[in-house]
């Protein structure tokens, strides 16, 4: 394995390879990073993060919503903020794009401030700051940016989960699906069909939304991404009893927590 292909593993078909190659630049740590916590090696994540001072300002924003996304996954709503206000202060929102990505960082950003607010029940902010996200993915640079339109995808989802709208979760859930059918990354996929088997269990489909958790967990489970083993299980708790065989929320979490969840900050 090379270190060119830590984007395959980070955002790519193979989310699950470890050990990883060292990265040699900025934005090959980030890769690293990326991958290393969605094996739920938050500890490690947290180190190759610092790792390299980023060299431009759009990556040093992604490196800020990378750790917001990370508190988000471990529930602290609030201190992920801190760090999505700061991505959005390096690229600003006024202004041409100066390349695509600024437009990747900028909706980034305001995708991951939607999420924080409506992880702290400010549903109307959150709709609001996914519009402005669209909008700076419209035009020339926005196009083929796969990962920010899934992201909002999947956050509009949820959006319409809290607010008990079952048939609009539903839909997009299924729009991210169309998504993450075209894109390569397979950690992203299975992270879709976790955010549309929570809708169908919004929607009243309970006894389908238990059998897609546990094909999730299962997925999640074969490829080593905790963190989604961990959501995924959670949801086959909640929908009903887990299977034979499975690890429980509780044992996952406590592995995440040995795995370095517990440190970041």
């Amino acid at each position: 394995m090379t270190p060119s292909d830590l984007l395959d593993v980070a955002f790519g078909p193979d989310p699950g390879r470890f050990p990883l190659p060292a990265a040699t630049g900025p934005r090959e740590s980030w890769y690293r990073s990326a991958a290393l916590a969605g094996q739920g090696r938050y500890g490690a994540a947290d180190v190759e993060l610092r790792r390299y001072r980023p060299d431009s300002l759009e990556l040093e924003s992604l490196h800020a919503s990378t750790r917001a996304s990370w508190l988000r996954q471990l529930g602290r709503h609030d201190r992920a903020r801190r760090f999505d206000g700061r991505a959005v202060f390096l690229v600003g929102l006024v202004g041409p794009p100066r390349s695509r990505d600024t437009v990747e960082a900028r909706s980034d950003a305001l995708i991951g401030l939607a999420a924080d607010a409506l992880g702290t029940g400010r549903f109307e902010l959150a709709q609001t700051l996914l519009a402005r996200s669209e909008e700076h993915r419209q035009g020339p640079n926005g196009d083929r940016l796969w990962r920010p339109a899934l992201r909002a995808a999947w956050v509009s989802a949820e959006l319409a989960m809290v607010r008990g709208d079952g048939p609009t979760a539903v839909r997009h859930a299924e729009s991210a699906r169309a998504l993450a059918n075209d894109a390569d990354s397979l950690r992203h996929s299975i992270k879709t069909d976790l955010v549309l088997a929570a809708a169908l269990s919004c929607a009243g489909q309970t006894t389908r939304a238990h059998d897609s958790a546990v094909q999730v967990a299962s997925a999640a489970a074969m490829h080593g991404l905790l963190p989604l083993s961990w959501a995924a299980t959670m949801l086959c708790e909640g929908t009903g009893i887990a299977d034979a065989g499975m690890a429980t929320s509780a044992d996952l979490a406590s592995a995440i927590d040995r795995r370095g969840g517990s440190s970041i900050d």
